[in-house]
C-alpha cells in the first residue's frame, strides 16, 4: 500500500468514526433545574418531604456517570429571593459541585448589585447564557453557546420576558434592558443555523408564555422554563418543541430524553424525579450547611426536632 497523507488518513477515520455513529439511534439526556431559591437542603416539612441541592448534587454525578451522553442546564432563580450574601455564595460554590453547561440567571440574580452578582457568578465557573439580555447597557454574558455531544452540536440559549420584572421598582427595571425574546431567539438561531443541530432555550417567564413562545418559533426542539415553578411531570409538545420544567427549592430534577439518528430527532419525552428524603446526602454540601448554621446561628426547627427525636 502506498504512502497515504495524515490528513487523508484522519478524514477517512472521521468518516468511519461517524458511520458508527448514526448507525443507531442515540439518546441525549438533558438534565434540567430551576428555581432553587437558595434552597441547600430540605425543610424538614411533614408535608414536603423532600430534598434539596445537598440530594440533588449525588443524584446527578450518579445519572452522569450512568450516561456520558448528558447535558446539564439551569433556568434561573438559583439564589435566595432576599438577597442573602453568605448564603447566595455557598450555593454558588455548590453548583460549581456539577457539571452544568449553561445558566440562564433569573430575577432573583438579575436583581442583584451589579458587582455581587458577577462575582457570585464567577464562583460558578460555567457559561452564562442570555440571549436577549443586558444589564446598564452592557452584555455580560454570552448569547449561546454550543456543547458536544454523541457527534451532535447542541445550541443553548436564553432569554428572560419582561413579565419577570414586571412587578419591580423602575430603576431596577430601568438596570435590566431585555429585547423582544422572540427576535431575538429567531436572529441568534439564524447565526447557528448551520453550527448546531439541536436548539434548546433556558426561559425565565413561566410555563403560559413558554406555550406562547413555541408557537412563534420555529425549530426549537425543547424549553427549559422556570419563574412560575411548575412542576411537570409529564411534559408536552407544542409546534414541535418539548416543554419541561422542574418545580422548586431543589425538590426535582427534570430528565428529558431526546432520540436522535442520522434523520434527525426522533422522539422526545421527559419527567421530573424528586429529591427524596432517603436519598443520600452530599458530604461537601452539608459541610457548606453546616458552616453556614455555625456562622449565622439559624437552623431548622424543625430539622431540630427531629434530631432530638432519634
Amino acid at each position: 500500500m502506498g504512502y497515504v497523507k495524515p490528513s487523508i488518513l484522519r478524514l477517512l477515520l472521521a468518516v468511519f468514526l461517524s458511520a458508527g455513529i448514526f448507525a443507531q439511534d442515540q439518546t441525549l439526556y438533558i438534565l434540567h433545574t430551576n428555581n432553587t431559591n437558595g434552597a441547600l437542603e430540605n425543610c424538614y416539612c411533614p408535608d414536603h418531604p423532600f430534598g434539596a441541592v445537598e440530594k440533588r448534587t449525588i443524584f446527578i454525578e450518579d445519572f452522569i456517570r450512568k450516561h456520558p451522553n448528558t447535558i446539564l442546564v439551569d433556568a434561573g432563580d438559583f439564589f435566595t429571593m432576599t438577597h442573602q450574601s453568605f448564603k447566595d455564595s455557598l450555593m454558588a460554590e455548590a453548583y460549581a459541585l456539577l457539571p452544568y453547561d449553561a445558566i440562564l440567571p433569573g430575577d432573583q440574580e438579575l436583581t442583584m448589585d451589579s458587582d455581587k452578582i458577577e462575582h457570585l457568578l464567577g464562583l460558578m465557573k460555567t457559561k452564562i447564557v442570555a440571549t436577549n439580555i443586558t444589564i446598564n447597557g452592557v452584555n455580560n454574558f454570552v448569547k449561546s453557546h454550543i456543547v458536544n455531544k454523541g457527534g451532535f452540536n447542541i445550541a443553548i440559549l436564553g432569554i428572560m420576558d419582561p413579565y419577570a420584572v414586571k412587578y419591580y421598582s423602575e430603576d431596577i427595571k430601568e438596570k435590566i434592558q431585555l429585547s423582544d425574546p422572540v427576535e431575538a431567539v429567531k436572529a441568534e438561531m439564524e447565526i447557528l443555523k448551520d453550527k448546531a443541530e439541536i436548539f434548546i432555550l433556558l426561559t425565565h417567564q413561566g410555563a403560559d408564555l413558554d406555550h406562547a413562545f413555541a408557537e412563534k418559533v420555529k425549530g426549537l426542539h425543547m424549553i427549559v422554563g422556570s419563574h412560575s415553578q411548575s412542576a411537570m411531570d409529564n411534559p408536552k409538545e407544542v409546534n414541535g418543541t418539548l416543554i419541561v420544567q422542574a418545580g422548586k427549592e431543589g425538590y426535582y430534577v427534570g430528565t428529558a430524553e431526546l432520540i436522535i439518528n442520522k434523520e434527525g430527532l426522533v422522539t422526545k419525552s421527559g419527567r421530573i424525579d424528586t429529591m427524596t428524603f432517603d436519598m443520600p446526602d452530599d458530604s461537601r454540601v452539608m459541610e457548606m450547611i453546616y458552616e453556614y448554621e455555625t456562622k449565622t446561628g439559624r437552623i431548622n426547627r424543625q430539622k431540630l426536632k427531629m434530631k432530638e427525636e432519634k
